[in-house]
């Protein structure tokens, strides 16, 4: 009887929004279940597929991308949800492969990374400009630690901020003129 309650508690978890087999486990831990019945129903729910950690990293780094997050955030927010570092990685390394069929229609759904924290900078830089602003150090430094916080690594930051140090300059230009 245990475990028939164990799989319902399990099954209305999940149907909520999708989780992971950690967060499933997890919550069946603190509902107070047995150890044989947690691993029955995560058995039942892997079985139909209502828990697949790799389907769950996929659709989670698409939805993350298009919010504008870097990978190493992305990564980060999966180990929260207790999907494994390593397992995390593989997936995202196998989504991003050229080997990847679906490559091309990804990229163009998220846009490739430097480009997403381009498009990031520069809204910042455009609301900065409005506001009467000059684009100085300061500026570029709170760009930099916005990009820190979204997960994108110093190769990409450097890129944008060079970028929109470029951008900036030009359109001061423009306007001395």
């Amino acid at each position: 009887m245990n475990s028939e309650k164990c799989k319902s508690a399990a099954l209305r978890y999940v149907a909520m929004q999708a989780k992971t087999e950690g967060q499933v486990e997890d919550y069946l831990k603190r509902k107070g279940f047995e150890k044989e019945s947690i691993e029955e129903a995560l058995v039942f729910l892997r079985e139909y597929d209502y828990i697949n950690d790799e389907k769950f990293c996929r659709m989670y780094f698409r939805e993350a991308a298009i919010k504008g997050k870097g990978r190493r955030r992305i990564e980060q927010e999966l180990i929260k949800k207790k999907i494994s570092p390593a397992f995390a990685r593989t997936v995202l390394n196998e989504m991003l492969s050229d080997d990847n069929p679906e490559y091309d229609i990804l990229m163009e759904e998220i846009l490739p990374e430097k480009e997403r924290a381009l498009k990031l900078g520069r809204k910042m830089l455009r609301i900065h400009l409005e506001d009467g602003k000059e684009a100085d150090k300061n500026f570029m430094a709170k760009v930099g630690r916005r990009l820190i916080s979204q997960g994108y690594g110093q190769d990409v930051l450097y890129s944008v901020i060079g970028t929109l140090m470029k951008e900036s300059k030009k359109c001061k230009d423009d306007t001395d003129e």
